[in-house]
């Protein structure tokens, strides 16, 4: 099943496909799609395929879990297709729809954890996903009582041609709400970090990058909705702020834990706003600068996941109680120091290359103040990085803890997984157009044709 899932990306063509419809009808010489429109171009084949990659592996790695079952394996699979659903489709209505299952799939592998902390996670999560998820519904059919359609193509001709009214004012609003929900952002980022930090660590790689298409798909749909009309102004303020404090709070709460899933779950929050503030800007190179973030961002993540499921078992996901790893499992740990590289940005890895875009894209914005924020950002990423690989791999241990790690024995299916997204991270770091060449156009579709001043 996991070979299939890696095949399925490149199985269409780049065109659209209409569901419950009858394709493009004509009212009044206008074109409008009748039924539910999904399209398939290279940015969503990447999409398409890295997503998978994560859920390959994810399924590959729970075949070694004896208490998980096909309970497991359900919720994987329609979380893939709920989040494919969502990265396809040009309906806003059927969005929202594959965008609910998809956070009731992130509850339900939290459930499956199975302790009492997860139950209370996923409760919360879904709590307040009711009011989010509803907020979001609510600003979907403002944006159809204002433009008469749910197609996002046909909302944007009509926006662009149409004054903004309160209405379109509103629905705005709550698509960021919606956004800010499904993506991790403020003021929901505490919601997901726990969620990252309560189940399997391994179970965390597919949340998260559940969690980063979503949040990319969202900021895609605003930019081509509302990126080109007054009303952007404010917006992008609005996205930046969100985007900022994401990266700065996230920063800070990986510098105080003590627990290495907490860290990387808030680490995962910082990172999303980076994805964010690319996003955020409009401008093409931002657009592109923030997706290829995203793609590298879940590969080095869902290293880094898997890394600490191996130190979970092994001992203990708190820093204080492990130590001296690098002398038990060295192929681990090495492995463990260049996913930590990627996340921090060294070359030559793919986190270098996106975040250099990213700095990039923000002078080109004239915003130099927020390419100074990201390198303070980044130097607290290495700070506690590093610190964590120090107390995890390096710190002195006795003879009898020791023993205690050579009697634990790591199934090849973790070093496989870890090495495959280890390679990819530095093949992206070396060669980056192999992504990027495929993000470029859709950029220059959808990015603002002006310099921010």
């Amino acid at each position: 099943m996991a070979l299939i899932l890696l095949v399925l990306p490149f199985l269409g063509t780049y065109t659209p496909y209409f569901f419950g419809g009858h394709g493009i009808t004509y009212i009044d010489g206008i074109p409008f799609v009748s039924g539910i429109l999904y399209t398939l171009n290279p940015l969503k084949e990447v999409l398409l395929f890295t997503l998978m990659l994560v859920g390959s592996l994810v399924l590959i790695l729970s075949t070694k879990e004896k208490n998980l079952s096909g309970i497991f394996t359900s919720l994987v699979l329609m979380g893939l297709a709920s989040v494919s659903a969502v990265i396809l489709t040009d309906d806003l209505f059927n969005l929202y729809v594959f965008y609910e299952i998809a956070a009731i799939v992130q509850a339900g592998l939290v459930i499956l954890a199975g302790t009492e902390n997860a139950y209370r996670s996923a409760f919360r999560y879904l709590l307040v996903g009711t009011m989010a998820g509803s907020i979001l519904l609510l600003g979907i059919g403002l944006l159809l009582s204002a433009t008469g359609t749910l197609n996002i193509e046909d909302m944007k001709r009509y926006l662009a041609i149409n004054p903004s009214t309160p209405t379109v004012y509103g629905g705005l609003l709550m698509l960021i709400v919606g956004l800010a929900y499904g993506g991790g952002l403020p003021p929901f980022h505490t919601l997901k970090a726990d969620l990252y930090a309560r189940t399997k660590p391994f179970v965390a790689a597919i949340l998260q990058t559940y969690s980063k298409f979503v949040l990319i798909v969202l900021m895609l749909v605003i930019l081509k909705l509302f990126g080109n009309l007054p009303i952007f102004n404010t917006t992008r303020g609005i996205l930046i702020a969100l985007s900022v404090f994401a990266m700065v709070f996230g920063t800070v709460m990986a510098l105080l834990q003590k627990d290495y899933r907490k860290l990387l779950a808030y680490h995962t929050v910082s990172q999303g706003g980076y994805v964010a503030l690319g996003l955020a800007l409009g401008t093409p190179l931002g657009i592109v600068a923030g997706i290829f973030h995203g793609i590298n961002h879940v590969l080095y993540k869902s290293a880094l996941f898997i890394g600490a499921h191996i130190v979970d078992k092994i001992k203990s996901s708190d820093m204080r109680k492990v130590g001296g790893l690098l002398f038990t499992i060295p192929t681990v740990a090495f492995l463990m120091l260049f996913a930590t590289f990627a996340s921090i940005g060294i070359p030559p890895f793919n986190g270098f290359q996106s975040k250099l875009l990213l700095a990039e894209a923000v002078m080109h914005a004239n915003m130099p103040e927020l390419v100074v924020l990201m390198l303070i950002v980044s130097i607290g990423t290495f700070l506690y990085m590093m610190k964590a690989f120090y107390l995890i791999f390096l710190k002195p241990c006795g003879e009898e803890q020791l023993k205690e790690y050579r009697n634990f024995k790591i199934s090849k299916y973790y070093i496989f997984s870890l090495g495959l997204l280890v390679i990819l991270c530095l093949i992206l770091g070396i060669y980056p157009d192999i992504v990027l060449n495929r993000l470029y156009p859709i950029g220059e579709e959808i990015g603002i044709k002006w310099v921010l001043r």
